[in-house]
């Protein structure tokens, strides 16, 4: 698999998450010792969608949930912004030879 192919795996895979395309996801005290993972949407409403021992972990999964698509996208441009530097050194070096290739010729024209 490719990165590209992972990376829009995943973006696939958070589409179909509670809520994806319209809503943020928060937690909050259960009012015990546990964090409740909520998807909450414009209007205050909320969805549970999960529970966890620690704020810790309850925090992270509502922030990558938040920021993965556009984590994705960064990385998508990064990737494309790579393919097209790597075109522009190979289209470099191509002509860099077919230059050295020019003198040599001019040199055995001199000679």
């Amino acid at each position: 698999m490719t990165d590209e192919e992972f990376f829009a795996h995943l973006l696939d895979l958070w589409g179909y998450t509670t809520g994806a395309e319209n809503t943020y996801w928060d937690f909050r005290s259960d009012g015990d010792e546990g964090w409740d993972v909520h998807s909450t949407s414009q209007d205050g409403s909320t969805t549970f969608v999960g529970y966890f021992d620690q704020e810790v972990d309850a925090d992270f999964v509502t922030a990558i949930h938040g920021c993965l698509p556009d984590l994705v996208r960064r990385l998508e441009n990064a990737i494309d912004k790579a393919n097209m530097y790597e075109l522009a050194h190979d289209t470099c070096q191509r002509e860099l030879y077919e230059s050295e290739l020019e003198i040599v010729k001019l040199r055995e024209q001199l000679k």
